[in-house]
């Protein structure tokens, strides 16, 4: 897919169904996620994964934006552990 297509096609969904992620799809998922290059390879990126009630009622107490998403992802990272260019 030519990059212009991307933009054209992209969109924001506002709704899902209660379908779950396979297994498998979020296993690549993840694994590009982990891939994915850092600044100077610090890794310092974290991929926590909530599927239970419990963590996505939790999600649901913060915010309004999760619209029945049966899976959240939450990347987070360590601010201490970043590169910051020197002066910035």
């Amino acid at each position: 897919m030519e990059f212009m297509d991307a933009v054209r096609e992209r969109f924001s969904c506002k709704k899902y169904g209660g379908k779950q992620v396979s297994p498998e799809k979020l296993t690549q998922i993840l694994e590009a996620g982990r891939l994915a290059p850092t600044a100077k390879n610090l890794q310092e990126q974290h991929i926590y994964v909530l599927q239970s009630e419990d963590a996505l009622a939790k999600i649901d107490a913060v915010t309004p934006c999760r619209y029945g998403a049966p899976i959240v992802l939450i990347v987070a990272f360590d601010k201490y552990n970043v590169f910051t260019y020197p002066g910035g």
